[in-house]
Order: structure tokens, then C-alpha cells, then sequence
């Protein structure tokens, strides 16, 4: 996967021991985040700054859609639509087009950033939409305001998430969620299941080991991780519009995911099972919050 990009120019926000280094021309993807030297988020491999490949970042938007849409098929007012697969050799598409685009800087001070993506209809998406990110640093706080406005003339399907990546050695996660959606063989979604055994992250549980790539329901909106002889935890918290979790843990990566989304995975093709894709009016917003906070470990 590779984003289209004409450089890698990266704009930093500090605020104390904090500093944010973000790459809006390489999908609006944030390059790393540190707090007194520690990294709090994966810091990008510059062989993928090198490469314009988003999935070796700290983070990326997830915009218009999260996750897989299955084969790139879908259904919606009647018609049958289709949207180009993007993660070859895989059929199905995955995580919207903006983190494959980039955006422009519309405002930046010392501790703000705020990015727009004004998108067109093409393969990876049937409507326009405009889209914001903006980006505050405050010390130990790096909050993320997420905005996407529908510019198509009917109700569609609009959503905004995003993909962090954390440093995964010597990491714990816990989260409370109602539900986790399996994955199958073909990546999308095989059966729904109450958190259980190495599925459940109630208690906190070690991410260095294991591997799945699973979506939580009715997650309660807050998360903590923490690291081994480090420091600084981290307290996740999002709001309501983003009552889904994916974590991804593979032992072939340096880090580990835990994605505050705003729909399950294929959610446009599987309203039958109870899941929900926002649906935003003409003219309409879809917005939410993502606030990372760091606290001293062992709080």
C-alpha cells in the first residue's frame, strides 16, 4: 500500500516534555509521539516515510469507512456499488482512501494542527466528502477532533476513525467490551462472541504474544496500556461515535493496534447482524473525539 504523495514533509507540535510529528502529505498520518523521551505512540519506520506506505506510520485516519468492505461490494439505495480493492493481493477494500491521500494544512501553531481532505468520487469511494483532522498537544494530552461533512446530494454511508499503533514490547492492555466479532479466514467478520479467555482484555493482558485481528462491540470508550520498566501508561479515551475497537496483535510487528472505530467490520453489507455504518444527511457531519492522556504508570 502506498500513499500518493509529492514529499514527506513533517510538521512537529511540542508542548513540554511532548512533542507530535505529523506527515500531511503521507495520508494526514501521524509519524510519533513522545513525552519526555518515551514513546507513547510506534514511532514511523523511515523506510515507509521512504516508501509513502501509511501502514509503517504511528497512526492514520480511518475515513470515510473503517476496516474491510467485503470484495469492495456493497448495496446502498438500491443500487449496487463498488469500490476498488486497495491491500493487493486481498479482494476486499479497507480502510477508506484517506490515508492514501494527502491533506492540506489549513491551520498550525506550536501545540495545533488541524489538516482537511476534500475528496471527489473515484474508485475508492462513489461520494465527495470533506474531511478535518485537528491535532492538540497539551504536555501529556494528544487529543484528536475528527469531522466529516457529506457534500453528496443524498444520505450515504460517512465515518471517521483512526489506526495507532503502540510500541508493543513489554505492553498491557485493558479495555471493557460487550461483544468481539471474529475474524475469518478471508478477513472479514465469521461470528460474534462474548470476550472470552484470550479475547477478553477486562484484566490487563500482555500484547506480546497472540495474534488476532478482531472487532469489539459495545467497548465502553475508555482503554489503558501500560509498559514494562516505563515510565508513562496511557489512558485512551473516545466518545460515543466510536463504540468499536479493533486490536491487532501479530508477532510479525513492532507494535500492536488498538483502533477507536465507529462501525464494525463490513458494517455496509451486514446490517442484518445488528450492525450499524453511520449514515450522514447532504450537508450533514459526522464528528468524533479521540483523547490520548498520559498518566505515571501504575495509576
Amino acid at each position: 500500500m502506498q500513499c500518493k504523495t509529492a514529499n514527506a514533509e513533517v510538521l512537529a507540535l511540542v508542548s513540554g516534555g511532548a512533542r507530535c510529528e505529523v506527515f500531511p502529505s503521507l495520508g494526514g498520518s501521524i509519524g510519533s509521539w513522545t513525552l519526555d523521551g518515551q514513546p507513547l505512540l510506534r514511532s514511523a519506520d523511515p523506510a515507509s516515510i521512504a516508501a509513502a506506505d501509511p501502514f509503517g506510520m504511528a497512526s492514520f485516519p480511518l475515513v470515510p469507512y473503517s476496516k474491510r468492505i467485503g470484495n469492495g461490494r456493497f448495496e446502498w439505495a438500491g443500487r449496487a456499488m463498488t469500490v476498488a480493492p486497495n491491500f493487493l493481493p486481498e479482494p476486499h477494500a479497507i480502510h477508506g482512501v484517506g490515508f492514501m491521500l494527502p491533506w492540506s494544512v489549513i491551520a498550525h501553531s506550536a501545540d495545533r494542527l488541524a489538516l482537511e481532505l476534500l475528496y471527489r468520487p473515484g474508485a475508492g469511494w462513489p461520494w465527495p466528502f470533506r474531511a478535518q483532522q485537528q491535532l492538540s498537544l497539551a504536555n501529556g494530552e494528544l487529543t484528536l477532533d475528527l469531522h466529516a461533512v457529506n457534500l453528496a446530494s443524498q444520505p450515504v454511508p460517512l465515518a471517521f476513525g483512526h489506526h495507532p499503533y503502540f510500541p508493543r514490547d513489554g505492553a498491557t492492555l485493558q479495555f471493557r467490551a460487550q461483544g468481539v466479532w471474529l475474524v475469518g479466514d478471508d478477513g472479514l467478520p465469521a461470528l460474534k462472541v462474548p470476550p472470552f479467555d484470550q479475547f477478553d482484555f477486562s484484566i490487563a493482558k500482555s500484547v506480546e504474544r497472540g495474534t488476532i485481528d478482531h472487532c469489539y462491540s459495545g467497548w465502553t470508550g475508555t482503554t489503558h496500556v501500560a509498559w514494562r520498566d516505563r515510565p508513562w501508561a496511557l489512558d485512551i479515551e473516545a466518545s460515543p461515535e466510536l463504540p468499536y475497537a479493533v486490536v491487532c496483535l501479530r508477532p510479525d510487528l513492532d507494535g500492536f493496534c488498538f483502533e477507536p472505530v465507529p462501525h464494525a467490520n463490513d458494517a455496509v453489507n451486514r446490517r442484518r447482524d445488528g450492525t450499524v455504518m453511520p449514515v450522514v444527511e447532504p450537508g450533514g457531519a459526522f464528528r468524533a473525539r479521540i483523547r490520548f492522556r498520559a498518566v505515571p504508570a501504575g495509576c
